[in-house]
């Protein structure tokens, strides 16, 4: 199995910016040092919810502080850039950290993100797809292209690029036809705290369909699953420290993404979103308290035991070895993070059972 790190890298309004970036790094150093797979960033706009505007720019600096562990985005908003840039960015991290760099992709959910840089939202789901075949197509050798957002002559990017065939693609998707472009090209997925394990073993089986009809191996493709993170001696121990800063998290969310609203919910491309958040929606309520109890009981918070049941039962129901666990969600202090990674590492992770081959 494979076990990394989010970096949130969240502030709440009256923490200090410079601490909340420098721990994330501390997190970072640290998950090297215990021996954890990969450590990932995140990318968020104008909120607290995540500081980091800049994932390929965060993960330079961490690839540079580190020697061993792989470093990802998840997500890289793609429709926010053009994709030649983005396909040179990521081919100079390849060969800068000799293929530690790890790039997952997403379309991107916070609507006031696309209003600011002047980016269509109602077109990204087509432009997520356009420009994640323009970097393929790119790495491989000279491209030209034609399409619906880009157009430009034949072009070759530097510096090629030093894994191949091209350093590893995740997409972080949710919906049927999502899951199913991504299997097409051979993506794995990026699955998210916030579903629930039959929602994400339907997207695992939907992939892994349509991935061996187009000649692929299902057992061969390294999804992951993000989760929130946290590990005491009791439940308690954890939770009741962490209430606080969950539910300023949750409520930023929903004030930030914008996404929430009749108005946004009735948005071109958004209509799994739609369906899931219509009560929402409806009411103007975001459920925190509710949500909250379910992260809870559903990602890896309490004790030993309780991370160790979630974790196994997850990836008994979807076959999924690799997870990537938020240990910020649990506490903003450095040292309370740092001692659950260590006693997350050496108490959980050997306890969790490894799932059996499914496809």
């Amino acid at each position: 199995m494979q076990w990394g790190t989010f970096l949130i890298t969240a502030a709440l309004p009256d923490d200090d910016h410079h601490e909340s970036v420098q721990n994330s790094l501390a997190y970072a150093r640290a998950a090297e040092e215990l021996g954890f797979d990969d450590v990932w960033v995140l990318e968020h706009h104008f909120t607290g919810y995540g500081l980091c505007g800049a994932p390929l720019s965060m993960a330079a600096w961490v690839l540079a502080q580190t020697k061993r562990i792989k470093v990802g985005s998840a997500v890289s908003v793609v429709p926010l850039t053009h994709p030649l840039r983005l396909a040179e960015e990521v081919a100079l991290l390849d060969n800068m950290s000799s293929g530690r760099f790890l790039f997952g992709v997403g379309r991107g959910l916070f609507v006031k993100d696309f209003k600011i840089f002047g980016v269509d939202m109602e077109h990204n789901r087509e432009k997520l797809v356009e420009a994640v075949e323009i970097c393929l197509k790119a790495w491989k050798g000279p491209v030209a292209y034609d399409g619906q957002f880009s157009k430009f002559p034949e072009v070759s990017i530097f510096p090629k690029i030093f894994t191949k065939p091209h350093p590893p693609v995740y997409a972080a998707v949710h919906s049927t036809s999502s899951v199913e472009w991504a299997a097409r090209n051979g993506l794995p997925l990026l699955l998210s705290h916030f579903q629930d394990d039959a929602t994400r073993a339907a997207s695992v089986e939907l992939f892994s369909e349509v991935a061996s009809e187009c000649g692929y191996d299902p057992n061969s493709f390294d999804h992951a699953i993000s989760c929130l993170a946290g590990v005491g001696r009791t439940d308690e121990a954890v939770r009741g420290p962490s209430r606080e800063r969950a539910e300023w998290w949750q409520s930023e969310f929903f004030r930030a993404t914008e996404l929430f609203t009749p108005e946004n919910l009735k948005m071109r491309g958004y209509e799994w979103y739609a369906r899931r958040w219509e009560q929402e929606a409806i009411t103007g309520r975001y459920p925190i308290a509710e949500r909250i109890e379910r992260d809870f009981q559903s990602n890896p918070i309490g004790s030993v035991q309780h991370c160790v049941d979630v974790l196994s039962k997850t990836a008994e129901v979807t076959g999924v070895k690799h997870f990537i666990c938020a240990f910020e969600a649990a506490s903003a202090h450095k040292g309370p993070v740092l001692e659950s990674m260590q006693m997350f590492k050496e108490e959980v992770i050997p306890k969790v059972a490894e799932p059996k081959k499914r496809w």
